[in-house]
């Protein structure tokens, strides 16, 4: 009899463990979505053009490097947009999109942490990145955007400005912290989950030295979000970070041409 009674029980225990286990997998995919949906996306865009090419009797040939560059910056923009409105219909279905989409307004404490953080990480991402260079032997990775193109300053700052800070506090900071305290998980493990999936998948597009130096970025942007139950800090911080890595970009290159 006692059997009978504890079986219920012990395939409820198994079947939400294998629930959780089947929703953290989706969860982890969505995150980490924007990769692997911007090679679909471009693998798209230029079969497109190259039928467009063709029709127009023209040479059906790849982009040179320079604006093949742009279209994968501009296909990772679009797929990171793609991801976020995936997770806005999968977190309708969970009930957790008011957690996964919390923007609030920005006290004073909040606003002052945002730019204290992005005092840590822009002078500390240098600082890393000398060092791990100097240690691993890796240069970081090679970023050449012809600055003096209207159609390449647009699709830079429309990804690194616009798109990442947003899409990735989204999928980083709200999608997946969401999930792990849903089923569990204290802060302090979800700030070095958190940060060591950030970091990584940033290892593909930039490099082992840069993507090992977002692990800072990470850790700030984490401990915001954490710290005040809201994306707008780490948003924050994320958007000053990127705005004065891409306009420095620039500036170092009108300083080189000019001495």
């Amino acid at each position: 009899m006692s059997h009978t009674k504890g079986s219920p029980t012990g395939l409820n225990v198994t079947s939400r463990a294998g629930f959780e286990w089947r929703q953290s997998i989706i969860t982890l995919m969505l995150v980490l979505a924007p990769m692997a949906l911007a090679v679909i996306v471009m693998t798209i865009g230029l079969a497109v053009r190259a039928m467009w090419l063709v029709i127009h009797g023209a040479p059906a040939e790849l982009p040179a490097p320079p604006n093949f560059r742009l279209y994968g910056l501009l296909s990772y923009a679009v797929s990171s947009w793609l991801a976020v409105a995936l997770v806005l219909v999968w977190t309708k279905r969970q009930t957790m999109r008011s957690d996964v989409f919390r923007f609030r307004r920005l006290t004073l404490p909040a606003f002052a942490a945002s730019l204290i953080g992005f005092g840590i990480v822009t002078i500390g991402v240098p600082v890393v990145t000398h060092w791990l260079t100097i240690v691993t032997g890796h240069r970081s990775q090679d970023v050449r955007i012809d600055f003096h193109d209207a159609k390449s300053i647009a699709i830079v700052v429309f990804l690194l400005v616009v798109t990442t800070p947003v899409t990735e506090e989204i999928l980083y900071r709200g999608l997946l912290v969401s999930w792990l305290r849903r089923i569990g998980w204290h802060d302090s493990n979800i700030l070095v989950l958190g940060t060591v999936i950030f970091a990584a998948n940033h290892i593909i597009p930039l490099g082992l030295v840069w993507g090992a130096a977002m692990i800072l970025l990470g850790l700030v942007t984490y401990a915001l979000r954490l710290r005040y139950e809201s994306l707008s800090p780490a948003w924050l911080a994320h958007t000053l970070f990127n705005a004065q890595l891409t306009l420095s970009y620039p500036l170092i290159a009108w300083i080189a041409q000019a001495t």
